[in-house]
């Protein structure tokens, strides 16, 4: 195998585990029996919620966020989605949109107060199905001085 071969391939290695789509949920999240993905993707019966990589905003300032779903074959439910550990002075709109079953992403409203907290927060996105365990992903989110 030739140097640029290898070095490829450990690009597309470094590039799938470097994926951040946190945690799984749904009901073959938590069934032993559930059919594994034979390389790479979904569970059968599993989601996993996207994030961007980091969102910054600044105070006084309103920016839009999408939130993504990439659904295991059979999972066809619809996902409530929570934030917590928002810093002080953000708020997200809705505060509990639903990713629909025939949804593949949806958007919130980020907004800063122009008193909002400043700097570095991580933000628990958490994924609730209509039946099986919950999925979550952590939201990045600088807040600067406007």
């Amino acid at each position: 195998m030739k140097t640029s071969s290898i070095g490829g391939l450990l690009v597309v290695c470094v590039a799938f585990t470097g994926c951040n789509l946190g945690t799984r949920g749904g009901p073959g999240a938590s069934d032993p029996k559930a059919s594994k993905p034979l390389f790479y993707g979904q569970s059968d019966n599993t989601f996993n919620l996207s994030v961007p990589d980091a969102t910054a905003i600044n105070q006084g300032e309103t920016r839009e966020v999408s939130i993504g779903i990439e659904r295991g074959t059979n999972f066809d439910e619809d996902v409530t989605l929570n934030f917590s550990s928002m810093p002080m002075g953000v708020t997200m709109d809705p505060a509990s949109p639903v990713l629909k079953r025939s949804e593949k992403t949806t958007q919130v409203v980020l907004t800063a107060a122009n008193d909002a907290s400043l700097g570095d927060f991580t933000v628990e996105v958490t994924g609730h199905p209509t039946r099986g365990v919950d999925a979550s992903n952590e939201l990045k989110i600088t807040v600067a001085k406007r």
